[in-house]
């Protein structure tokens, strides 16, 4: 056996917990992100993780007036992401993760919100995309499940879909 093929260059291979990963976790208002988010902080984060949690709103406008309608749409989307931030980040403690280890990103278009997940992705180094697979609150029955079955499809990224389990308990499939 040559020295080379018995080689003893570990290269201090570091171990996966001390890996920085980048995770992306869909979050709006519903139950179904709370959970996934849950699900995430119980059974998949790491202490090195990043993580952003990715906002989702429906545009509600009154105003058909543009400029007006944006201004509205800034101050809502201002109100809306805190009060979600903070959420997030008391449920993170909880979990007894830091929250200062989490940003945010947004996008007030859910039906968009496969699209604008992928293209966020495409944009910025993600390792894990979390996202709550019965979600997305307010909009039509329609759209839900294609959110996560677009982000599978066109991501290119490893995504973990969390479904609705409200009971805890594991159904048998």
């Amino acid at each position: 056996m040559s020295a080379q093929a018995s080689g003893h260059h570990h290269h201090h291979r570091k171990s996966v917990f001390e890996t920085e990963r980048r995770v992306l976790i869909a979050v709006d208002g519903s139950q179904n992100a709370e959970y996934a988010f849950d699900f995430y902080c119980l059974f998949v984060s790491r202490p090195k993780d990043s993580v952003v949690l990715f906002h989702f709103m429906d545009p509600v406008s009154t105003s058909s007036d543009p400029d007006l309608a944006f201004e509205e749409l800034k101050r809502y989307k201002g109100h809306y992401m805190e009060g979600l931030e903070r959420m997030f980040a008391s449920r993170a403690r909880k979990h007894g993760l830091n929250p200062e280890s989490m940003s945010f990103g947004f996008s007030c278009d859910p039906p968009e919100a496969g699209k604008a997940i992928t293209t966020y992705v495409r944009q910025n180094p993600v390792d894990l995309i979390v996202i709550g697979c019965r979600g997305l609150s307010k909009f039509k029955k329609a759209f839900i499940g294609s959110v996560s079955d677009y982000v599978i499809r066109n991501s290119g990224v490893p995504t973990l879909t969390v479904p609705l389990n409200t009971s805890g308990q594991q159904k048998n499939s």
